[in-house]
């Protein structure tokens, strides 16, 4: 029995579930403090990054900061010398970094002809808790331009909230207990994808089995 069977449609998380995001984040702070502090550990400086972008990017989707003021916090906290640094000074730094990252950006494997092959299917979307600029930007570099995506900055409220789910389906004329949501997180993608009364795929490596929902490793085993 495979594990779409009797699906209506799909929704994918982007990032880390069809954008290898987390590489690409990765690569881009080494180069960017290789290029601009060589004196800084690689190694420490993605780990405190990794955490600083969870940190701001949670705050970002509770609505406490706008979108920008959650990269510059960023910023403050990474760089001691930037700490009083104004918007301006603090956005031209972010986006050197961010240079390096999009130039790393690449699509978790399998994940094109996957959504792709399913979208012959059934109805297909992306629902994403990020700004819908910047997403739109990363399907663009994926070639997957033309699957609609939801990004949070314009749904009422970001993933795990019901009304995330509800919105992305209403759009794909789909049903939620006929739709399946797949992504790596597993409150925002799983967890709240179920409350929500959707059906969810885990994709993770290494999880636990025992997961609430069906897990898999590689997005082609969604066309088995």
């Amino acid at each position: 029995m495979g594990l779409l069977d009797g699906a209506d449609a799909v929704l994918f998380d982007l990032d880390d579930t069809l954008l290898d995001y987390s590489t690409a984040r990765d690569a881009g702070i080494r180069a960017w403090v290789e290029h601009v502090d060589v004196a800084r550990h690689p190694a420490d400086a993605v780990r405190v990054w990794r955490e600083l972008e969870e940190r701001h990017f949670r705050r970002y989707s509770q609505g406490e900061v706008s979108f920008d003021e959650q990269r510059r916090a960023r910023l403050r906290a990474f760089w001691p010398h930037l700490s009083e640094a104004a918007n301006a000074e603090l956005d031209q730094a972010f986006a050197a970094y961010f240079a390096h990252t999009e130039a790393a950006w690449s699509p978790a494997p399998g994940a094109v002809e996957t959504v792709q092959a399913l979208a012959r299917r059934m109805p297909v979307g992306v629902l994403t808790n990020g700004h819908a600029e910047l997403q739109a930007r990363k399907l663009r570099v994926l070639g997957l331009a033309e699957v609609p995506l939801f990004a949070s900055s314009e749904l009422p409220a970001p993933k795990p909230d019901v009304r995330a789910y509800e919105a992305a389906c209403t759009e794909l004329g789909s049903a939620r207990w006929r739709t399946v949501m797949v992504g790596d997180d597993l409150t925002n993608d799983v967890e709240g994808a179920l409350l929500a009364g959707l059906r969810a795929v885990w994709f993770t490596r290494g999880a636990d089995r025992t997961a609430p929902a069906p897990v898999i490793s590689d997005l082609r085993e969604l066309l088995v």
